[in-house]
């Protein structure tokens, strides 16, 4: 167990000096050997936990997407929260906030890493719609939603909320993006069968930045 638990901490040091160059440098511009001179490990080693730096960033991207199922499922727990706000704020915190992202982004969205871009939305898929199906249950048996497909509406609101909240892969301009938020909100509220307006705090606040 001892030598597991070894292999898991290198794996993940690998993976952190990675993402930190990918931000600072960029995916092409950063070597197997730029990652392997800080984290000190012979190049044997590296190729004992990934075959190749491609994979590397593959793991990363599944990180982001574990990082978001865990903002989720902490939101999704404070019951102060109305249930609908929870809902809401638990999708959203799948747009990734850590530092440099855009960089990590920008190869999700070039044309020769269309693979990178379904696996993250595949991965997402996944991960979340079970985290949010036992609030979207809990809002059917309280009479909030209204829908006959509670996964798949589930699966089409992750999905539309990824679109809307990344406009780098759209070339929106910075302007748009407000209206295209509330837009997503209103279809939303559609999606779950809730009533006009169930939303309507956070159309407003994104109402504001126009």
């Amino acid at each position: 167990m001892k030598i597991v638990k070894e292999a898991e901490v290198r794996k993940q040091e690998i993976l952190v000096a990675a993402r930190e160059l990918f931000i600072k440098k960029g995916y092409e511009q950063t070597s197997i050997n730029d990652i392997l001179k800080i984290v000190g490990i012979a190049k044997g080693t590296f190729y004992y936990y990934f075959t190749s730096k491609r994979e590397v960033l593959e793991a990363i991207i599944l990180d982001i997407v574990e990082e978001g199922a865990r903002k989720a499922e902490k939101i999704l727990k404070d019951k102060s929260i109305p249930l609908v706000n929870r809902i809401m704020m638990a999708i959203m915190a799948q747009a990734p906030e850590f530092e440099g992202s855009d960089k990590i982004k920008e190869e999700l969205h070039k044309v020769e890493n269309a693979k990178l871009e379904r696996l993250y939305l595949r991965a997402m898929l996944k991960r979340m719609t079970p985290v949010l199906q036992e609030p979207v249950l809990e809002g059917i048996d309280r009479d909030i939603f209204h829908m006959e497909y509670p996964t798949e509406c589930i699966e089409s609101i992750l999905l539309l909320g990824h679109m809307m909240f990344d406009c780098d892969a759209f070339q929106w301009k910075m302007e748009d993006y407000p209206r295209k938020i509330q837009a997503f909100l209103c279809n939303a509220e559609r999606m779950l069968g809730t009533k006009e307006g169930e939303l309507k705090e956070f159309i407003q606040m994104f109402g504001q930045l126009e």
